[in-house]
């Protein structure tokens, strides 16, 4: 069974926040699957991403180009499933090759991958809560995603600080 937990996100800030620390966590060769309804944060949260991966780099939804490319080390992968018809699309974009040894995956509406992505990776869930924000719930499968959220790197308190890098 997957190791859950859950946090608030009180806005936009906080969601590019979370991405920032998850992007200082991250290493090549690791998938991070987003989940969850259309503006539901998800695009904010790789851009949080993308700042700690690649500063100054423009992140942008490849809604329409499907897979977006942010070259360095690590390579980035950004990839938007949400105008996928069934999890058999996926294959053509070949996000494993352009993934390679040294690439970072992220796929936003991964819930259309139709159970074609690595067993091992992280799952994040976002949605609306009245009034509050966004719940992320953080669910990590295989052994690595486990004892990260287990050791609570992924924790509020952890990614806090983020909120005001620099300071």
């Amino acid at each position: 069974m997957p190791v859950e937990i859950r946090s608030l996100l009180r806005g936009e800030g906080e969601t590019r926040s979370y991405g920032r620390h998850l992007g200082t966590i991250l290493r090549p060769g690791d998938w991070v699957a987003l989940t969850g309804e259309l503006g539901a944060g998800k695009t904010t949260l790789v851009q949080g991403v993308l700042e700690a991966l690649h500063p100054g780099a423009r992140g942008r939804s490849p809604t329409y180009v499907l897979v977006e490319v942010y070259e360095g080390t690590p390579r980035v992968i950004h990839a938007d499933l949400y105008r996928l018809r069934s999890g058999e699309e996926l294959q053509g974009l070949a996000l494993e090759d352009l993934a390679a040894d040294d690439g970072v995956v992220l796929i936003e509406w991964a819930d259309r991958a139709g159970g074609k992505l690595p067993p091992d990776r992280l799952e994040l869930d976002l949605r609306y809560v009245e009034g509050a924000g966004r719940e992320l719930r953080a669910r990590g499968k295989g052994e690595r995603w486990e004892s990260i959220l287990l050791e609570g790197l992924l924790d509020r308190d952890r990614w806090q600080d983020a909120l005001y890098p620099g300071h």
